[in-house]
């Protein structure tokens, strides 16, 4: 019988916006397929890394200060991976 495995594993997403929130807050919002396999967001590698949201295949990342990113730069991304043994 299969049993689960968890795996830490890195993925890159690609940034499609970077929204300032207030004076010192930016959201950063990330895409990629892999994030909807992923059991749990771990880290990004955003500077400044607050907190995250996962919708689906989309990682909204709030930031406090300048997380040095533009759209259409790839991020790692640290997640916990179910995989099938």
């Amino acid at each position: 019988m299969p049993r689960s495995i968890d795996v830490k594993q890195a993925i890159l997403a690609t940034v499609i916006s970077v929204e300032k929130q207030s004076l010192d807050s930016v959201m950063v919002k990330l895409q990629s397929d892999s994030l909807e396999d992923a059991a749990e967001i771990v880290s990004t590698g955003l500077n400044c890394e607050q907190s995250n949201k996962r919708f689906g295949s989309r990682l909204e990342v709030t930031c406090k200060g300048d997380p040095k990113a533009e759209p259409g730069d790839k991020v790692p991304v640290v997640v916990w991976a179910v995989k099938q043994a």
